[in-house]
Protein backbone atom coordinates (compact mmCIF):
# COMPACT_ATOMS: atom_id res chain seq x y z
CA UNK A 1 0.00 0.00 0.00
CA UNK A 2 1.08 3.81 -1.02
CA UNK A 3 1.10 6.23 1.90
CA UNK A 4 -0.70 8.43 -1.00
CA UNK A 5 -3.56 6.10 -0.96
CA UNK A 6 -4.43 7.23 3.46
CA UNK A 7 -2.38 9.91 3.90
CA UNK A 8 -2.18 13.67 2.26
CA UNK A 9 0.87 15.75 2.94
CA UNK A 10 0.53 19.11 4.37
CA UNK A 11 3.97 20.24 5.84
CA UNK A 12 7.38 19.50 5.62
CA UNK A 13 9.04 18.63 9.11
CA UNK A 14 12.27 17.94 8.54
CA UNK A 15 15.13 15.39 7.39
CA UNK A 16 17.73 12.93 8.97
CA UNK A 17 20.31 10.95 8.02
CA UNK A 18 17.78 8.12 7.23
CA UNK A 19 14.51 9.94 5.81
CA UNK A 20 12.29 12.88 5.82
CA UNK A 21 9.16 13.64 7.99
CA UNK A 22 6.10 14.99 7.17
CA UNK A 23 2.83 16.51 8.63
CA UNK A 24 -0.18 14.29 7.04
CA UNK A 25 -3.98 14.34 7.20
CA UNK A 26 -5.83 10.91 6.88
CA UNK A 27 -7.82 10.87 4.13
CA UNK A 28 -10.41 8.41 5.56
CA UNK A 29 -11.16 11.35 7.88
CA UNK A 30 -10.86 14.42 6.22
CA UNK A 31 -10.95 14.30 2.19
CA UNK A 32 -10.02 18.01 1.62
CA UNK A 33 -9.21 17.66 -1.88
CA UNK A 34 -11.72 15.09 -3.48
CA UNK A 35 -14.89 16.17 -0.80
CA UNK A 36 -14.42 19.09 1.67
CA UNK A 37 -13.08 21.91 -0.56
CA UNK A 38 -15.50 20.67 -3.81
CA UNK A 39 -18.46 20.78 -1.20
CA UNK A 40 -17.73 24.46 -0.20
CA UNK A 41 -17.51 25.54 -4.06
CA UNK A 42 -20.67 24.20 -4.94
CA UNK A 43 -22.53 25.38 -1.67
CA UNK A 44 -20.80 28.83 -2.65
CA UNK A 45 -21.86 28.29 -6.13
CA UNK A 46 -25.40 27.88 -5.54
CA UNK A 47 -25.99 30.29 -2.32
CA UNK A 48 -25.74 32.98 -5.06
CA UNK A 49 -28.21 31.73 -7.80
CA UNK A 50 -31.06 33.08 -5.41
CA UNK A 51 -32.35 33.64 -1.98
CA UNK A 52 -34.07 30.29 -2.22
CA UNK A 53 -30.77 27.97 -3.19
CA UNK A 54 -28.98 30.48 -0.30
CA UNK A 55 -31.31 29.17 2.30
CA UNK A 56 -31.14 25.00 1.42
CA UNK A 57 -27.18 25.64 0.83
CA UNK A 58 -26.18 27.62 3.68
CA UNK A 59 -26.39 23.72 6.09
CA UNK A 60 -24.36 22.17 3.63
CA UNK A 61 -21.61 25.24 3.27
CA UNK A 62 -21.39 25.41 7.20
CA UNK A 63 -21.28 22.06 7.74
CA UNK A 64 -18.02 21.90 5.13
CA UNK A 65 -16.54 24.95 7.01
CA UNK A 66 -16.49 23.30 9.76
CA UNK A 67 -15.03 20.04 8.52
CA UNK A 68 -12.31 22.32 7.11
CA UNK A 69 -11.47 23.46 10.74
CA UNK A 70 -11.37 20.39 12.21
CA UNK A 71 -8.77 19.34 9.06
CA UNK A 72 -6.78 21.82 10.17
CA UNK A 73 -6.33 21.30 13.58
CA UNK A 74 -2.81 19.73 14.39
CA UNK A 75 -4.35 17.29 17.01
CA UNK A 76 -5.79 15.53 14.06
CA UNK A 77 -2.75 15.39 12.11
CA UNK A 78 0.57 12.70 11.61
CA UNK A 79 3.72 12.48 11.33
CA UNK A 80 4.95 10.26 8.39
CA UNK A 81 8.43 9.23 8.27
CA UNK A 82 9.52 7.93 4.95
CA UNK A 83 12.87 6.56 4.20
CA UNK A 84 15.60 7.91 1.49
CA UNK A 85 15.94 6.23 -1.80
CA UNK A 86 18.84 3.92 -1.62
CA UNK A 87 20.80 6.13 -3.52
CA UNK A 88 19.94 9.06 -0.88
CA UNK A 89 20.56 7.03 2.38
CA UNK A 90 23.81 6.81 4.14
CA UNK A 91 23.24 2.62 4.69
CA UNK A 92 20.01 2.19 2.82
CA UNK A 93 20.19 -1.75 3.95
CA UNK A 94 20.46 -1.05 7.46
CA UNK A 95 18.29 2.21 7.38
CA UNK A 96 15.21 -0.57 5.95
CA UNK A 97 15.83 -2.72 8.64
CA UNK A 98 15.78 0.04 11.42
CA UNK A 99 12.38 1.20 9.87
CA UNK A 100 11.01 -2.42 10.66
CA UNK A 101 12.97 -2.87 13.78
CA UNK A 102 11.24 0.85 14.96
CA UNK A 103 7.58 -0.19 13.72
CA UNK A 104 7.96 -3.17 15.62
CA UNK A 105 8.87 -1.87 18.38
CA UNK A 106 6.57 1.19 18.25
CA UNK A 107 3.54 -1.52 17.51
CA UNK A 108 4.45 -3.65 20.65
CA UNK A 109 4.85 -0.75 22.99
CA UNK A 110 1.00 0.07 24.45
CA UNK A 111 1.97 2.79 26.66
CA UNK A 112 0.42 6.34 26.80
CA UNK A 113 3.77 8.04 27.03
CA UNK A 114 5.28 6.47 24.58
CA UNK A 115 4.32 7.96 20.89
CA UNK A 116 1.35 6.17 19.48
CA UNK A 117 1.57 4.33 15.84
CA UNK A 118 -1.20 5.10 13.14
CA UNK A 119 -0.27 2.98 10.22
CA UNK A 120 3.02 1.71 8.56
CA UNK A 121 4.41 -0.03 5.36
CA UNK A 122 7.49 -2.05 6.73
CA UNK A 123 8.65 -2.83 2.83
CA UNK A 124 7.21 0.30 1.70
CA UNK A 125 10.00 2.05 3.87
CA UNK A 126 6.74 4.30 5.51
CA UNK A 127 5.08 4.71 8.80
CA UNK A 128 2.63 7.20 10.29
CA UNK A 129 3.03 8.00 13.98
CA UNK A 130 0.80 10.94 15.81
CA UNK A 131 2.05 14.21 15.18
CA UNK A 132 2.40 16.96 18.16
CA UNK A 133 1.95 20.21 17.53
CA UNK A 134 3.63 21.46 20.59
CA UNK A 135 6.79 20.09 19.50
CA UNK A 136 9.64 18.67 21.82
CA UNK A 137 10.90 19.07 25.05
CA UNK A 138 13.91 20.83 23.71
CA UNK A 139 12.11 23.61 22.44
CA UNK A 140 10.42 24.52 25.84
CA UNK A 141 12.81 23.94 28.79
CA UNK A 142 11.90 26.72 30.27
CA UNK A 143 8.41 24.43 31.61
CA UNK A 144 10.60 22.84 34.57
CA UNK A 145 13.08 25.31 35.18
CA UNK A 146 13.94 25.10 38.77
CA UNK A 147 11.24 23.35 39.54
CA UNK A 148 12.63 19.87 40.66
CA UNK A 149 9.28 18.31 41.93
CA UNK A 150 7.38 19.05 39.10
CA UNK A 151 10.06 17.86 36.98
CA UNK A 152 9.54 14.30 38.62
CA UNK A 153 5.83 14.14 38.29
CA UNK A 154 6.19 15.39 34.46
CA UNK A 155 8.58 12.78 34.13
CA UNK A 156 7.05 9.82 35.62
CA UNK A 157 4.94 8.43 33.29
CA UNK A 158 7.59 8.55 30.40
CA UNK A 159 9.67 6.68 32.88
CA UNK A 160 7.21 4.23 33.13
CA UNK A 161 6.50 3.50 29.62
CA UNK A 162 10.62 3.32 29.55
CA UNK A 163 9.81 0.40 32.00
CA UNK A 164 7.59 -1.39 29.67
CA UNK A 165 9.94 -1.28 26.70
CA UNK A 166 12.80 -2.39 29.52
CA UNK A 167 10.03 -5.02 30.60
CA UNK A 168 9.88 -6.12 26.83
CA UNK A 169 13.93 -6.47 26.73
CA UNK A 170 14.00 -3.43 24.27
CA UNK A 171 16.52 -0.55 25.01
CA UNK A 172 15.99 2.54 23.19
CA UNK A 173 19.30 4.46 23.31
CA UNK A 174 18.32 7.57 22.51
CA UNK A 175 16.34 9.06 25.15
CA UNK A 176 17.05 13.15 24.99
CA UNK A 177 14.87 16.12 25.27
CA UNK A 178 14.48 16.18 21.44
CA UNK A 179 13.16 13.01 21.22
CA UNK A 180 10.66 13.85 23.64
CA UNK A 181 6.74 15.20 22.25
CA UNK A 182 5.00 17.65 24.77
CA UNK A 183 1.26 16.75 24.67
CA UNK A 184 -1.50 19.12 24.88
CA UNK A 185 -1.01 19.69 28.73
CA UNK A 186 2.33 19.44 28.74
CA UNK A 187 2.72 15.80 28.76
CA UNK A 188 5.36 14.19 27.71
CA UNK A 189 5.76 11.39 25.27
CA UNK A 190 8.73 9.41 23.89
CA UNK A 191 9.15 9.39 20.37
CA UNK A 192 11.70 8.21 18.00
CA UNK A 193 12.28 4.53 18.44
CA UNK A 194 14.44 4.65 15.52
CA UNK A 195 17.61 3.11 17.28
CA UNK A 196 15.87 0.87 19.60
CA UNK A 197 18.18 -2.19 20.45
CA UNK A 198 16.48 -5.67 21.39
CA UNK A 199 18.09 -7.27 24.06
CA UNK A 200 16.13 -10.74 23.19
CA UNK A 201 19.11 -12.88 21.72
CA UNK A 202 15.78 -14.12 19.57
CA UNK A 203 16.55 -10.85 17.46
CA UNK A 204 19.70 -10.82 15.26
CA UNK A 205 22.00 -7.92 15.24
CA UNK A 206 20.78 -5.52 12.33
CA UNK A 207 24.07 -2.81 12.58
CA UNK A 208 27.93 -3.15 13.11
CA UNK A 209 29.72 -3.66 16.48
CA UNK A 210 30.83 -0.67 17.08
CA UNK A 211 28.11 1.82 15.85
CA UNK A 212 27.05 4.60 17.16
CA UNK A 213 24.38 3.90 19.64
CA UNK A 214 23.11 6.91 20.91
CA UNK A 215 23.44 10.86 20.89
CA UNK A 216 27.02 11.37 22.29
CA UNK A 217 25.54 14.51 24.38
CA UNK A 218 23.19 12.22 26.54
CA UNK A 219 25.01 8.89 26.45
CA UNK A 220 27.01 7.56 29.37
CA UNK A 221 30.69 8.19 28.58
CA UNK A 222 31.53 4.18 29.49
CA UNK A 223 29.31 3.60 26.70
CA UNK A 224 31.38 5.35 23.87
CA UNK A 225 33.32 2.65 22.02
CA UNK A 226 31.10 -0.28 23.38
CA UNK A 227 29.73 -2.92 20.83
CA UNK A 228 25.95 -2.39 20.89
CA UNK A 229 25.09 -5.92 21.60
CA UNK A 230 26.79 -5.26 25.09
CA UNK A 231 24.46 -2.76 26.02
CA UNK A 232 22.43 -2.73 29.34
CA UNK A 233 19.34 -0.93 30.36
CA UNK A 234 21.45 1.49 32.35
CA UNK A 235 22.14 3.29 28.90
CA UNK A 236 18.89 4.46 29.33
CA UNK A 237 18.38 5.24 32.74
CA UNK A 238 21.47 7.62 32.26
CA UNK A 239 20.16 8.84 30.19
CA UNK A 240 16.39 9.42 31.62
CA UNK A 241 18.64 11.49 34.67
CA UNK A 242 19.86 13.63 31.55
CA UNK A 243 17.05 14.36 30.58
CA UNK A 244 15.80 15.38 34.34
CA UNK A 245 18.55 17.61 34.62
CA UNK A 246 18.10 19.29 31.48
CA UNK A 247 14.51 20.10 32.62
CA UNK A 248 14.98 21.66 35.96
CA UNK A 249 18.76 23.63 34.81
CA UNK A 250 16.93 24.44 31.62
CA UNK A 251 20.35 24.16 29.89
CA UNK A 252 20.63 22.13 26.77
CA UNK A 253 23.82 20.24 27.65
CA UNK A 254 25.74 18.70 30.42
CA UNK A 255 29.21 17.95 30.36
CA UNK A 256 29.65 14.64 30.86
CA UNK A 257 28.50 13.96 34.33
CA UNK A 258 29.65 16.91 35.96
CA UNK A 259 26.28 17.77 37.73
CA UNK A 260 28.09 18.66 40.86
CA UNK A 261 29.91 20.99 39.44
CA UNK A 262 28.98 24.77 38.48
CA UNK A 263 27.50 26.25 36.15
CA UNK A 264 25.74 22.58 36.04
CA UNK A 265 24.62 22.24 39.81
CA UNK A 266 20.83 22.49 40.02
CA UNK A 267 21.07 22.61 44.10
CA UNK A 268 23.32 26.17 43.20
CA UNK A 269 21.57 27.25 40.60
CA UNK A 270 18.22 27.11 42.28
CA UNK A 271 18.30 27.24 46.53
CA UNK A 272 15.17 27.04 48.14
CA UNK A 273 13.73 25.28 44.93
CA UNK A 274 10.79 22.62 45.46
CA UNK A 275 12.60 19.28 46.24
CA UNK A 276 15.89 20.98 44.88
CA UNK A 277 17.61 19.06 48.13
CA UNK A 278 17.24 16.08 46.39
CA UNK A 279 18.13 16.62 42.66
CA UNK A 280 22.32 15.64 42.97
CA UNK A 281 21.45 12.49 45.05
CA UNK A 282 19.48 11.53 42.42
CA UNK A 283 21.78 12.17 39.87
CA UNK A 284 24.45 10.59 41.32
CA UNK A 285 23.13 7.17 41.31
CA UNK A 286 22.46 7.31 37.79
CA UNK A 287 24.81 9.50 36.02
CA UNK A 288 27.60 7.76 36.74
CA UNK A 289 31.68 7.40 35.32
CA UNK A 290 31.55 3.62 35.33
CA UNK A 291 28.33 1.22 34.55
CA UNK A 292 29.10 -0.88 37.22
CA UNK A 293 28.30 2.16 40.16
CA UNK A 294 24.78 2.78 38.52
CA UNK A 295 22.17 2.32 41.01
CA UNK A 296 19.12 1.52 38.91
CA UNK A 297 19.82 -1.48 36.62
CA UNK A 298 16.57 -0.57 34.38
CA UNK A 299 13.75 2.08 34.46
CA UNK A 300 11.70 0.44 37.10
CA UNK A 301 14.07 0.79 39.34
CA UNK A 302 14.35 4.01 38.81
CA UNK A 303 10.42 4.82 38.30
CA UNK A 304 10.61 3.27 42.43
CA UNK A 305 12.96 6.27 43.43
CA UNK A 306 11.13 8.73 41.87
CA UNK A 307 8.37 7.69 43.64
CA UNK A 308 9.87 7.42 46.86
CA UNK A 309 10.99 11.50 46.29
CA UNK A 310 7.54 12.94 45.67
CA UNK A 311 6.26 10.65 48.54
CA UNK A 312 8.59 12.46 50.76
CA UNK A 313 7.68 15.67 49.18
CA UNK A 314 4.20 15.52 48.95
CA UNK A 315 4.24 14.58 53.16
CA UNK A 316 6.98 17.59 53.10
CA UNK A 317 9.10 15.17 54.63
CA UNK A 318 13.33 15.18 53.98
CA UNK A 319 16.00 16.91 55.18
CA UNK A 320 15.12 19.90 56.21
CA UNK A 321 17.41 22.77 55.38
CA UNK A 322 16.62 26.29 56.59
CA UNK A 323 17.00 28.06 52.82
CA UNK A 324 14.14 25.10 51.66
CA UNK A 325 10.97 26.82 51.20
CA UNK A 326 8.66 24.40 52.68
CA UNK A 327 4.67 24.61 51.75
CA UNK A 328 2.30 24.83 54.47
CA UNK A 329 0.45 21.80 55.77
CA UNK A 330 -2.62 23.53 56.69
CA UNK A 331 -3.49 25.68 53.71
CA UNK A 332 -1.24 23.85 50.95
CA UNK A 333 -1.09 27.93 49.54
CA UNK A 334 1.87 29.57 51.68
CA UNK A 335 5.24 28.92 52.99
CA UNK A 336 6.83 28.62 56.20
CA UNK A 337 9.39 31.25 56.68
CA UNK A 338 11.15 31.69 60.15
CA UNK A 339 9.67 33.34 63.00
CA UNK A 340 12.42 32.87 66.02
CA UNK A 341 15.48 31.53 63.35
CA UNK A 342 18.99 32.15 65.44
CA UNK A 343 18.29 29.10 68.75
CA UNK A 344 20.53 31.70 70.62
CA UNK A 345 18.04 34.58 71.01
CA UNK A 346 16.19 33.28 74.00
CA UNK A 347 14.49 37.05 73.65
CA UNK A 348 12.79 36.23 70.41
CA UNK A 349 11.59 32.67 72.16
CA UNK A 350 9.97 34.16 75.33
CA UNK A 351 8.45 36.68 73.17
CA UNK A 352 6.87 34.54 71.23
CA UNK A 353 5.80 32.91 74.07
CA UNK A 354 7.80 30.03 75.22
CA UNK A 355 10.31 29.73 78.08
CA UNK A 356 13.01 27.67 77.06
CA UNK A 357 14.72 25.39 80.70
CA UNK A 358 17.93 23.69 80.97
CA UNK A 359 20.46 24.03 77.57
CA UNK A 360 16.67 23.51 75.60
CA UNK A 361 15.77 25.99 72.98
CA UNK A 362 13.59 26.50 69.99
CA UNK A 363 13.62 27.05 66.08
CA UNK A 364 10.11 28.41 65.31
CA UNK A 365 8.33 28.64 61.83
CA UNK A 366 5.36 30.43 60.43
CA UNK A 367 2.82 30.05 57.08
CA UNK A 368 3.19 33.35 55.25
CA UNK A 369 -0.91 32.75 54.25
CA UNK A 370 -2.09 31.15 57.63
CA UNK A 371 -0.17 31.70 60.10
CA UNK A 372 0.38 27.59 60.89
CA UNK A 373 3.66 27.26 62.98
CA UNK A 374 5.88 24.67 62.66
CA UNK A 375 8.22 24.19 66.01
CA UNK A 376 11.67 22.89 66.37
CA UNK A 377 13.37 21.95 69.52
CA UNK A 378 16.56 20.20 70.21
CA UNK A 379 19.82 20.77 72.87
CA UNK A 380 21.70 24.09 71.99
CA UNK A 381 24.96 21.77 73.10
CA UNK A 382 24.14 19.42 70.05
CA UNK A 383 23.00 21.09 66.96
CA UNK A 384 21.73 18.55 64.58
CA UNK A 385 23.74 18.09 61.58
CA UNK A 386 20.57 19.63 58.77
CA UNK A 387 20.58 23.33 60.39
CA UNK A 388 24.75 23.77 59.90
CA UNK A 389 24.05 23.06 55.71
Amino acid sequence: MKYEERWEIVDDLGEGGQGKVYRVIDKKKFDIKSKILPGIKDALHWMGVSTEHKENHYPTFREKVFELIKAENPNNHGALKILHKPQDARDASLAEKRIKREVEAMSNAHHPNLIKFLDADPDGKWFVSQFYPNRTLADRLDIFKGDFIGALKAIRPLVEGVGELHINKIVHRDIKPQNIFLGAKNNLVMGDFGLVFFVDNQHTRISESFENVGSRDWMPIWAQGMRIEDLSYTFDVYSLAKTIWSMVSGLPVLQAWYFDRLPFNVEKLFPGGPGIEFANSLFKKCMTQEEEDCAFKYAPSLLEEIDKILAIHGNYGGEFRPKTLRPCTVCHLGVYTPTVFDHRNLTDVRNFGLEPRGSQTFRIYACSRCGHVQLFSFNSDRIPDAWNK
